[in-house]
């Protein structure tokens, strides 16, 4: 059987190096992976991991997902040396926790530019090959705030909760192209994507808010990394779930990875209509221990 090949954007670290390296090293051989990234020079963890596969089940590529020109040209050398894009995991992204207050303009445009209209350009290039072969996979990393909107993430999640009405709406048509959407929905992840938030948000200038958020932001900052402590899984487990996903042979729409981190959540949002359960909650979660 042909390999499917497989097109994964942010590889550099985190899910999108765990997962092509996961896919590559495959003893079927049943995937051929073009992990790519922005920056070719962090390229090193990579080749490290993969080196048994590199060159065969693995190749590394440079693209920067917020360039037109970029993701055009990956995906048409992409296409010219293997005829097909069976499968689009849109991995990369980047977060951060802050005051919306307190966040400039451009952080959140280039947040959007990465977490949105990245996986955007991709899709776009990929439907294409995709429609005329009459099959595809587009696999779309959400996150547990595309569902759940949560406090001091509210850029973050407004990307997800894009990211999840775009996939949604464009699956029912695909459908009828044999083109199947996907969207993984994880919670914390051990990864180094929380520092680097947190580097990203220092190299900027952001003023500060005032008395009362700070403190509600503190407390907020101490319960989630607790929350990571307990309930955080690792890259390992979400590339072992996408691989799952990619050889389902009828996909859901959305997979949530993390039972241990508050499933109820995302049922409680789902039945109810008016949203307060969802407000009242996070106020709770933030509230002073008693």
């Amino acid at each position: 059987m042909t390999a499917r090949v497989v097109l994964i954007s942010g590889c550099s670290s985190g899910i999108g190096l765990a997962t092509a390296v996961h896919l590559a090293k495959d003893a079927e051989k049943r995937f051929k992976v073009y992990a790519t990234m922005r920056n070719l020079a962090k390229r090193a963890q990579l080749e490290e991991e993969g080196k048994e596969f590199l060159g065969d089940t693995l190749i590394i590529k440079q693209m920067d997902v917020c360039s037109d020109e970029a993701v055009s040209k990956a995906v048409k050398e992409i296409l010219a040396a293997e005829g097909k894009i069976d499968v689009l995991f849109n991995n990369a992204g980047i977060g951060l926790w802050a005051a919306l207050e307190c966040t400039p303009i451009d952080m959140a445009k280039e947040m959007y530019e990465v977490n949105f209209f990245g996986a955007l350009r991709l899709i776009q290039s990929v439907m294409p090959s995709m429609k005329a072969r009459q099959s595809g996979h587009i696999i779309n990393n959400s996150s547990h705030l595309g569902i759940v909107g949560t406090p001091f993430n509210a850029l973050y999640c407004s990307t997800k909760f894009a990211l999840e009405g775009l996939t949604e709406a464009i699956a029912p048509t695909l459908l009828h192209f044999n083109i199947k959407c996907s969207l993984v929905e994880e919670g914390p992840v051990a990864t180094a994507a929380l520092i680097n938030s947190r580097n990203w948000a220092s190299s900027h200038d952001m003023p500060p808010t005032d008395q009362k958020t700070q403190e509600l932001f503190g407390r907020f900052a101490a319960k989630m990394q607790q929350q990571f402590k307990i309930t955080a899984q690792n890259s390992d487990e979400i590339a072992e779930i996408v691989k799952n996903i990619i050889l389902c042979e009828k996909p859901s729409l959305r997979y949530q990875t993390n039972e241990k981190y508050n499933p109820h959540e995302v049922k409680g949002k789902l039945f109810d209509p008016t949203g307060n359960n969802t407000v009242e909650m996070m106020q709770a979660f933030l509230a002073e221990e008693q």
